[in-house]
């Protein structure tokens, strides 16, 4: 009898906990059984890292002093309200510091090592022993990166040359789909602009700098009204895709990242990395966009300056369960995304068999063999 006590006690625990998974579940519930959290971020709003040959910005003392593809105050401060949000979200879960508690790595850019410092200030900040200094309620936290041309994983521009053989034979095909139409579109972006733009990829760094110049308050020359944003948009998330168009690209740009966060999980849940509770990447909108389309999302929303996805690990009676949160601005609250292919809730296990192909790469081998 105490026996079925037992059973029905813990069937019924775990009725009401799966049962909240099952439902789209709201940021920050469940921290009662969340055992780590792992978060992606894109930097916050830069000033443009190219600037063209007849551009009205291009005096950089003038326009840009604090040199280009440099965070500015707009995207420091949107890092330091996310990091905010954060903490209030994870509030239960982890408050305060330790170097035990809390990973954070960065691609090796200025704008993404700043704004993980200003994401983590935001979280952070210092409370009774942490405080160090009474003028500046700020503390340090160590960020960790790698070289550009050795990351395979927050920038992946470590030398792969399959990769990018495999990337051009799509560009190659992109680019004899385009239209009359098309061809116009690039004649008159090159007399305008005064550069060469010839392929998807010159005008997606067109597009890039005069998006920011305009974010940047700004006023975009007239001839710009006729093709900016929408023909140009078009265009620039044609190139955005191409970095993951196929299955095998996404294994390359994609799996690195889904790989180190899934790595991290399965050592949490055989007894690893005790004390863990953040591991956080500061990137690239290039690099949440591949991460979600390495997951099969067929069209996930283009990464905004600040957008986050959250991966969250939960132990349901030795269980464990992945759930996935997306935000686009520090000023909305994250809210779940359902993972393809894996049913709600989704256990660790279907998440690790459902993205084994993506995962498989072997960046050593196989990119050069």
């Amino acid at each position: 009898m105490e026996s079925l006590i037992t059973k029905l006690t813990i069937l019924i625990f775990l009725m009401v906990h799966l049962s909240r998974f099952t439902m789209t579940a709201k940021f920050g519930e469940d921290t009662e059984t969340l055992e780590l959290l792992a978060i992606l971020h894109r930097h916050g709003q830069r000033t443009p890292s190219q600037i063209y040959k007849n551009d009205p910005y291009k005096d950089e003392e003038k326009y840009w002093p604090i040199g280009l593809g440099q965070l500015t105050n707009i995207g420091k401060l949107q890092l330091y309200n996310l990091g905010k949000l954060f903490r209030k979200g994870y509030k239960t879960f982890i408050s305060s510091y330790s170097v035990k508690a809390v990973r954070a790595n960065s691609s090796d850019y200025d704008r993404t090592h700043m704004s993980a410092q200003c994401l983590l200030a935001g979280w952070f900040p210092p409370e009774g022993d942490e405080v160090w200094n009474n003028d500046l309620l700020w503390q340090p936290v160590p960020i960790h990166s790698v070289p550009i041309n050795e990351d395979q994983i927050l920038a992946p521009l470590a030398p792969c040359p399959n990769y990018w053989m495999e990337r051009e034979k799509i560009m190659i095909d992109l680019a004899n789909n385009e239209t009359a139409k098309d061809k116009e579109l690039y004649q008159y972006l090159t007399e305008k602009s005064g550069e060469n733009i010839c392929t998807l990829d010159d005008l997606a760094v067109l597009y890039t700098t005069l998006e920011i110049e305009e974010l940047n308050g700004f006023t975009l020359p007239e001839w710009t009204k006729l093709v900016y944003p929408e023909q140009m948009r078009e265009k620039a998330v044609l190139v955005a895709k191409s970095f993951t168009w196929n299955r095998i690209l996404k294994r390359y740009f994609g799996g690195p990242m889904i790989k180190e966060i899934l790595f991290q999980f399965k050592e949490k849940s055989e007894g690893r990395n005790k004390g863990k509770k953040l591991f956080l990447y500061s990137a690239h909108d290039t690099t949440i966009l591949s991460f979600l389309r390495a997951l099969n999302f067929e069209n996930p929303v283009y990464p905004a300056f600040g957008a986050s996805v959250i991966v969250e690990l939960h132990r349901i009676n030795d269980k464990y369960f992945v759930k996935l949160f997306y935000t686009y601005s520090h000023k909305v609250l994250p809210s779940e995304l359902k993972i393809p292919n894996c049913s709600s809730p989704c256990t660790l296990d279907k998440m690790l068999k459902v993205t084994e192909y993506v995962r498989s790469v072997d960046w050593d081998k196989q990119c050069f063999e």
